[in-house]
């Protein structure tokens, strides 16, 4: 039966869709396993679950479902000729106040100029099917936690005890494919691969 009909009728609940680049199978484990370690001492709300490790292309927003087979095709063609690359991550820091962050991550080295001009690519795509890309600057980075929960301020220490685990994530990886993810929200993992798309 399709997942998609309810009732005889087809669900036409939008989806929340963003594309992606996803961590390797090793690096998602090493990094899961680094913030297990690290959980006891840093006080976030929420760790990422190790399947949804991820570096957002673009967030697309709420989705006509109608609508996912042209945009997937527009994704397709974007990427076509573009070719693999490959990154690595360095560097951890926080978004929001400092005493209070939102956000725990984890910074990007290697081939960067080519994730950017993918990014810059799936935005060109998908603007004529009405997409809009973010008023806010392109900033790729990996999330590993959210809302700092602390009884005190959140205090560079953390960061020094992040950096002392962060050699187990350097470990280049070869980008060969990108996804198309939908959010589901309170699931763990929380994002569902809609399309993979090689490159």
């Amino acid at each position: 039966m399709d997942d998609g009909i309810k009732n005889g009728k087809r669900d036409m609940t939008p989806e929340r869709l963003f594309t992606a680049v996803r961590l390797s199978p090793e690096l998602r484990g090493a990094a899961s396993d680094m913030c297990r370690r690290l959980s006891r001492e840093l006080p976030f709300a929420k760790w990422t679950h190790e399947e949804d490790y991820h570096i957002t292309l673009q967030f697309l927003g709420d989705t006509d479902p109608r609508s996912i087979p042209e945009l997937v095709s527009a994704l397709k063609k974007s990427a076509a000729d573009f070719g693999p690359f490959t990154l690595s991550l360095r560097g951890t820091g926080v978004f929001g106040p400092p005493s209070a962050p939102r956000v725990l991550w984890a910074g990007l080295d290697g081939e960067t100029d080519r994730l950017r001009e993918l990014h810059s690519r799936i935005v060109s795509a998908t603007e004529p099917l009405g997409f809009r890309a973010e008023e806010r600057a392109y900033k790729p980075h990996v999330t590993l936690a959210r809302k700092y929960r602390g009884e005190r301020g959140f205090d560079s220490q953390y960061l020094d005890a992040l950096t002392r685990e962060e050699s187990v994530l350097q470990a280049p990886w070869r980008v060969d494919e990108w996804v198309l993810f939908a959010t589901r929200m309170h699931n763990k993992p929380m994002y569902e691969i809609v399309e993979k798309i090689k490159i």
